[in-house]
Parts: structure tokens; C-alpha cells; sequence
């Protein structure tokens, strides 16, 4: 018995569900509203990604197991290969080819498509713009099409930094030693075109300005619970206090007993915890008209001395900061937050030139700690006599 290539299976199973649509329904119409119509469009809404199999199954004789089939290769075999490249070369710059190739599309299926969509006279990407929700492959493509560049002024970077030290270094009381905290984040955000040499890569700039800290979160040693009274009035404060920014998204802090210890677990990163309570938090604000786009985590433990340079893109990670401040080792680290309320750091960059000792990366490859332009070098000295 011989075993046939997987993109040939498919097409089989596709020419077979075509040919039992045919008898059924007839050829695909240019016009009309009627079922025959309605069931093309399901296939071809089922090919870019916009739909599902609802009608054809049950209306269609011998069709369940081929549909299934259908779906299942463009979900899990060809992971919405063929729906990427559709969405890809209808919204971004870009040869169908590469994109076909780089999909895992033969062109078979693409050429199928194509004369799926002439036939009924509609778009490749009727239905996508429908959609209620992005699908979770549209804000993968997205996500790779746009670079985001994060920037704490120096507010928000007072704001995070003040109140974190302080829950950390003074005690709770009842046996906590410190506590985490949470807050909200408001900012501007603009878009630019495509970076250069780049070709259809957009960055995205959020200006993170102040981080209003919820004083009635629950609070813990490991853990912090958000407060919805809370929130509601932060809210509605922002809109009054700050008309012309928007939310940007949110803020915790993690807290650790040594500089080990926080290497060890990964203290930058989100805990599974953090993932799940985001995703509904960003369902409930969407409803209400606000689209959370960054997470900021400032991550704290002892240091043995005071003082020293803040790094951007620690240890080779552009979406991390780190600094000493009051003897204490402090990471900030931040996350793009998907539509879908999925966390990110891909293609992020962290900046924060408001920090003490501030070296970016690209100074520090040099070892060299250039003046801004129209400054002057101020040198300290000690008193003399003493």
C-alpha cells in the first residue's frame, strides 16, 4: 500500500467534497442569496480561516467525515497555513509565493481557492473583517508584521519603583514579610510606518506615563488579587485626570529573598497564574471599550550593595531592565499583550532613560557612555579635609 503525501490527501478529500457539493447545490453562483450560495461560501469561509463547518455536513449526503478531514488538515496539519497566506497577502506587502512557501500551501490548494472566490465573485478574504474575534493565527501574523517599543517615563518609573521598594522592604504585619502590589497603566501610543529594511515590519511606540497602584488590591507575599471597586474608579479618575491617554494595560511586582532565587524561578517572566487571570481581564475590558496592549512586571530581591549602572536588555533580553536602587536588585521586565489576552515578548524592546546610571546596549557593546548633545560632564569630589 502506498502512502500519499499529506497535501495530495487533502486535495483528494477537498475535489471529493467539491464534486458531492456539486450535486448537491450545483456550480458556485456569482450572485444570489440563496442555500445553494450559502454552502460555497461556508467552504470557502472554512478555507481562510473565517468559518466553520455548520450547514454542509448536515445538508450535504456522505459528507461528515470528509469535512472533518478538511478541518482538521488546515487546523492541525497545515496549522491555518492556507488562511495565513490569504489574511498575509490581502492586508501586507508581499509575494503570494513566498508566503505559499512559507505556509506549507502547494499551489494546488491556493489555485483551488482562488477559483473558489472568482466563482462566487467575492474576495479571498470575505469574511475575515467579519469576524466578531480575531482568530488566534491572525494576532501570530500580526504580532510577527509589528515591532513594539515600550518607553517608562519618569513618572510611571517613580510610580512603579516607589511603591514596589516600599511593600518589599517594610513589613506587612501578620507574619508577611513583604507584599506584592498591582496596579494600572495609562500612556499614549502612536504607530509608525514600516522600519526600514524591514519590509511590511510597523512599530508600534507606548509611552507608559503613570502607573496608578491599587491601594485596596489584596496583597501577599506571593500573590496579589486586583480589586474591581478599585479599578472602576481608577477608570473613571483617568478619563477626568487624563483625557488624552489611554490604558495601556497593567502592573505587579514579584518578589524574591535573593538575587539566586529570582534567577532560578525566572522572576521577569509571567507565571501560568498571571496568563490566565490576563486573559479574562483583558474579555472584561474589551467589553468596556479599552484594548490593554503592555503588562509590566517589576521583579525585587536584597542586594549586598547600593548603587551601579541600570542595563537595558539584560542578559540579552530586550524586554528587560535592570537596576540597583537602595540595596536592592530590581527587574523590569514587559510583555506585549495579544487581542486575545495572551502575553508576548516577541519583537518587544524595553526603554527606560529616566534610571540612574542608565546604559543602553548599544553604548555598552562600545564601552563607551556618550553625552547627550548641549550637556555638560559634572564631576563630584569629595570635600577636602575630610
Amino acid at each position: 500500500m502506498s502512502i500519499q503525501p499529506r497535501s495530495q490527501g487533502f486535495m483528494q478529500d477537498l475535489r471529493r467534497l467539491d464534486a458531492r457539493l456539486r450535486e448537491t447545490a450545483g456550480a458556485p453562483r456569482p450572485i444570489g442569496n440563496g442555500l445553494r450560495r450559502t454552502l460555497w461560501l461556508e467552504l470557502l469561509h472554512v478555507l481562510n480561516g473565517s468559518g466553520g463547518f455548520e450547514q454542509i455536513p448536515w445538508l450535504v449526503p456522505n459528507t461528515v467525515g470528509l469535512t472533518a478531514r478538511v478541518a482538521r488538515h488546515l487546523d492541525a496539519v497545515q496549522g491555518h497555513g492556507l488562511a495565513r497566506s490569504v489574511y498575509e497577502s490581502t492586508r501586507y506587502a508581499g509575494g503570494v509565493d513566498s508566503l505559499l512557501s512559507r505556509n506549507g500551501v502547494e499551489t494546488a490548494e491556493w489555485e483551488y481557492f482562488q477559483r473558489l472566490a472568482r466563482d462566487l465573485n467575492v474576495p479571498l478574504a470575505h469574511g475575515q473583517d467579519q469576524m466578531e474575534e480575531p482568530a488566534a493565527w491572525m494576532n501570530d501574523v500580526d504580532e510577527a508584521r509589528q515591532d513594539v517599543r515600550v518607553w517608562i517615563r519618569e513618572l510611571a518609573l517613580q510610580d512603579m519603583l516607589l511603591a514596589g521598594m516600599e511593600a518589599y522592604l517594610v513589613p506587612a504585619g501578620s507574619g508577611k514579610p513583604s507584599t506584592e502590589i498591582y496596579g494600572i497603566v495609562f500612556g499614549s501610543l502612536r504607530q509608525t510606518a514600516p522600519t526600514a529594511g524591514r519590509a511590511g515590519i510597523s512599530l508600534a511606540e507606548y509611552n507608559v506615563e503613570r502607573v496608578c497602584i491599587q491601594h485596596r488590591a489584596k496583597c501577599g507575599p506571593s500573590e496579589v488579587f486586583a480589586d474591581e471597586r478599585s479599578e472602576a474608579t481608577q477608570l473613571a479618575m483617568g478619563e477626568e485626570l487624563f483625557p488624552y491617554w489611554h490604558l495601556l494595560g497593567d502592573f505587579h511586582t514579584h518578589t524574591y529573598r535573593s538575587l539566586s532565587e529570582l534567577r532560578r524561578q525566572g522572576g521577569w517572566r509571567y507565571s501560568d497564574a498571571d496568563q490566565q487571570v490576563n486573559i479574562e481581564w483583558c474579555r472584561k475590558l474589551r467589553a468596556l471599550g479599552h484594548r490593554p496592549r503592555v503588562a509590566l512586571i517589576l521583579a525585587i530581591t536584597r542586594a549586598g550593595r547600593s548603587g551601579g549602572a541600570s542595563v537595558e536588555g539584560w542578559e540579552g533580553k530586550p524586554n528587560v531592565i535592570k537596576t540597583t536602587i537602595g540595596r536592592c536588585h530590581c527587574l523590569i521586565s514587559a510583555y506585549r499583550i495579544r487581542p486575545d489576552g495572551v502575553y508576548s515578548a516577541d519583537g518587544l524592546t524595553l526603554k527606560c532613560p529616566h534610571l540612574a546610571g542608565h546604559v543602553p546596549p548599544s553604548v555598552r557593546s562600545r564601552r563607551v557612555l556618550a553625552m547627550p548633545s548641549g550637556t555638560t560632564r559634572r564631576r563630584y569630589a569629595r570635600p577636602a579635609g575630610r
